[in-house]
């Protein structure tokens, strides 16, 4: 009998029990789809052999699943697949408090289930796999403190409800009264926030709202329309990570030999490096936000030059001397303070502050 129709008969037979809470006597089962009582009963054997949730009545009358029988369903998991979860767990654990970070934890749970509940599968397997990848965890915004007011706006978010809220701008240190349409949920792993892209009823244009920001979130009855989908990716064309302008700059630097590292990476989409006689790398993005930009180069110190713009050099410099004077007596005239970058194990200097 082709392995295809042998399938489709267990699939059956799975559907059936899984549809009846009393069980099923197998001559029902057999007439209900034509087949011979032996191959029933057969199948039935096969499917508890495999570690399916299926079993016999003591008075041998009726099969039916098991209790609490959607937990127990086993599917085997390569080491591969295994991993990948132990590195998502991981890095879902810098959500808590946002809904797919629950749910997340409701998937582990399932699939750690102890043997004992098992006639076969993973069970244990999941609390003792030793990972040969590392995934230290980083200081995240703690999010549990607002998953209320975030399970608020996924909600509007997937109704398409417009929200009246309160959100603190630390720029201007003030809380602001705002009215959005709630477009889409970002995480960023870099900057390790939380973001909602909404339409600001008060700026008539998208804005980027920080969630761990809003002090409160109320979802009214009003739905609001989109001309067309909104693109996470296209809203975010020129932004080095989530903060956008409507006017792109090219932007020219020049990294020292010891800042390799940043050309090691892609910072943006825009991003052209190219290596230079004496070392060091010309480093060439077109981005939109200054903002983030700046606070990215002031990190480098003395290991970056600004090329180009010309108004981007001075406002950096003039970011270096506010720096310095608010050290202020503590670096005395000609001293250097080291600062060694994350990846520089050999504790090198890989920047120097003069005071």
């Amino acid at each position: 009998m082709p392995r295809g129709n042998q399938v489709a008969r267990l699939y059956a037979l799975v559907m059936d029990l899984a549809r009846s809470r009393r069980g099923v006597p197998v001559a029902r089962l057999a007439e209900r789809h034509g087949w011979n009582l032996r191959t029933v009963y057969r199948d039935l054997d096969a499917l508890q052999a495999a570690g399916f949730p299926v079993t016999r009545e003591e008075n041998g009358a009726k099969w039916k699943m098991i209790d609490d029988w959607r937990g127990e369903i086993p599917f085997p998991l390569t080491s591969g697949e295994l991993l990948s979860l132990f590195v998502a767990r991981d890095l879902m654990g810098r959500l808590e408090g946002v809904p797919a970070a629950k749910h997340f934890d409701s998937l582990m749970r399932k699939l750690a289930l102890p043997r004992a509940r098992r006639t076969q599968g993973q069970g244990q397997l999941f609390p003792v796999f030793d990972s040969p990848l590392s995934t230290p965890s980083i200081l995240a915004i703690d999010y549990a403190p607002h998953e209320e007011m975030i399970a608020q706006l996924w909600q509007a978010r997937s109704e398409r409800k417009t929200v009246s809220c309160e959100y603190y701008t630390a720029s201007r240190d003030e809380v602001t009264q705002r009215r959005l349409d709630p477009y889409a949920l970002h995480y960023d792993p870099v900057l390790e926030a939380l973001y909602l892209f909404a339409w600001c009823h008060a700026r008539r244009e998208v804005r980027t709202f920080a969630v761990h920001r809003f002090r409160s979130v109320e979802t009214s009855d009003e739905v609001f329309e989109q001309a067309t989908p909104f693109d996470v990716d296209r809203h975010l064309h020129g932004a080095l990570r989530i903060w956008r302008a409507k006017n792109a700059q090219r932007v020219v630097l020049r990294l020292e030999p010891s800042a390799r590292w940043v050309a090691e990476r892609r910072w943006h989409a825009s991003q052209r490096t190219e290596d230079l006689a004496d070392g060091s790398i010309e480093m060439e993005l077109t981005v939109g936000d200054e903002v983030e930009l700046r606070r990215f180069l002031l990190g480098l110190g003395a290991e970056v030059r600004v090329l180009r713009p010309a108004s981007l050099r001075r406002r950096l410099a003039a970011d270096h001397r506010a720096a310095a004077d608010a050290i202020g007596p503590k670096v005395r005239a000609g001293s250097r303070t080291r600062l060694t970058m994350p990846d520089n194990p050999s504790g090198q200097s890989q920047a120097r502050v003069r005071g």
